[in-house]
């Protein structure tokens, strides 16, 4: 392993070392984007975490709808920074500039953290100095027929106070750079770093609209092994009205996956290789899965260009080539149509 794979070896800062009744300080990074209807309930339960040390940095990307009003109202319970609308990776940015913390941690505006999440994540990260990073199980939070959300409380078993670390899942932790080139591993909002591993990996990338924290997770397992805990500290909201709902024109899934096999190939810090064949296929699917949306929400034109892309991975797949041509039609009759 190269001097740039070692990794994290620093624990405690000194403080800590002087101090052994001193909790390690959490940074907590929440980029906001018109989520007044969602953002109280998610600053609440991080405010509302039963771990003392917290710093809550809510960086407001250029918010029209009430989010910064409400966000005033907490006053110096937290940190709120606000810029033009530049997107998420431009404000996880600015709230890792500004953390101050032994270990950062992320959550979106829209999304809520159950009790003992911190106290959970630390407590492990405290007694395993040479892990960087730690992930959790989450639970997406749909509405109802009428667009409501049951109470958090209500969809996770009671809150249990922490009082030892959690156990590991072993299927999402280790060395996991051959593993995340086949898929994004852990949700954003569950995960914790060291604020050491994060001054190594650096910025998020603002160049990838999406996909940004799938490549800094890739970007971060280079460094340090993983530990998934068994433990459920999340909940995904799922409204319909974020990003996730409109396709772009760039398959960012791709282009991350593409990046990381030009930096460092096929083999883990760890010596392990993935197969090209494995690799190959999990690539056609992305471009099968981009066209797909398109071709029923999107331009026709890049879902065919899209089909295109998954069969020259995987030629043997008849339901690509079938999409293949009614793409192609269904770009010709755009075409017609806007000539027209």
């Amino acid at each position: 392993m190269s001097s740039m794979e070692q990794a994290p070896t620093s624990s405690k800062s000194p403080a800590a070392l002087e101090d052994g009744n001193r909790k390690p300080r959490v940074s907590v990074i929440m980029p906001a984007y018109n989520t007044a209807t969602y953002i109280a309930e998610s600053v609440d339960s991080v405010l509302d975490q039963d771990y003392p040390s917290i710093e809550l940095i809510v960086v407001d990307d250029g918010s029209t709808d009430g989010t910064i009003d409400i966000l005033r109202g907490y006053g110096d319970r937290l940190t709120l920074l606000t810029q033009q609308n530049q997107g998420a990776a431009v404000a996880r940015n600015a709230g890792i500039a500004k953390a101050g913390g032994d270990y950062i941690a992320f959550i979106d505006s829209d999304d809520v953290w159950l009790p003992g999440k911190l106290t959970a994540q630390v407590l492990y990260m405290e007694q395993h100095p040479e892990i960087g990073f730690v992930h959790t199980d989450f639970l997406s939070w749909k509405p109802d027929a009428d667009g409501q959300f049951a109470s958090a409380r209500t969809l996770a078993d009671p809150p249990v106070p922490v009082t030892e670390a959690p156990a590991i899942v072993a299927e999402g932790s280790g060395w996991v750079y051959n593993q995340l080139l086949m898929e994004s591993l852990p949700h954003t909002i569950t995960v914790m770093m060291r604020r050491a591993l994060v001054e190594q990996v650096g910025k998020f990338d603002p160049e990838l609209k999406r996909g940004q924290d799938y490549d800094y997770w890739i970007r971060a397992s280079r460094l340090t092994e993983y530990r998934q805990l068994d433990r459920v500290t999340a909940l995904y909201r799922l409204h319909g009205h974020g990003c996730i709902t409109k396709y772009p024109n760039v398959n960012y899934e791709v282009e991350v996956v593409r990046r990381a096999l030009d930096r460092w190939g096929l083999v883990g810090p760890n010596g392990e290789e993935t197969p090209w064949s494995q690799v190959r296929e999990r690539l056609g699917e992305a471009c099968f899965t981009f066209g797909y949306h398109h071709y029923w929400e999107g331009d026709p034109r890049i879902a065919r260009r899209a089909f295109f892309q998954a069969l020259l991975r995987s030629p043997g797949r008849v339901k690509t080539w079938g999409y293949l041509g009614a793409s192609t039609l269904k770009a010709l009759l755009t075409r017609k149509g806007e000539a027209d």
